[in-house]
């Protein structure tokens, strides 16, 4: 499965093969951004 992330508030933009890689990148950006929100889209069913 392929999963991308976006941010809403950079251009962060970025697929991974893995949900736990996409949902750890997402956490983490998360973290030292701490007014952005990461919302991770399952690819297959887009």
């Amino acid at each position: 499965m392929a999963y991308q992330l976006r941010c809403d508030s950079c251009d962060l933009d970025r697929e991974f093969a893995d949900w736990a890689d996409a949902n750890r990148y997402a956490s983490d950006h998360e973290a030292e951004f701490t007014e952005h929100w990461v919302s991770i889209h399952d690819l297959q069913h887009a």
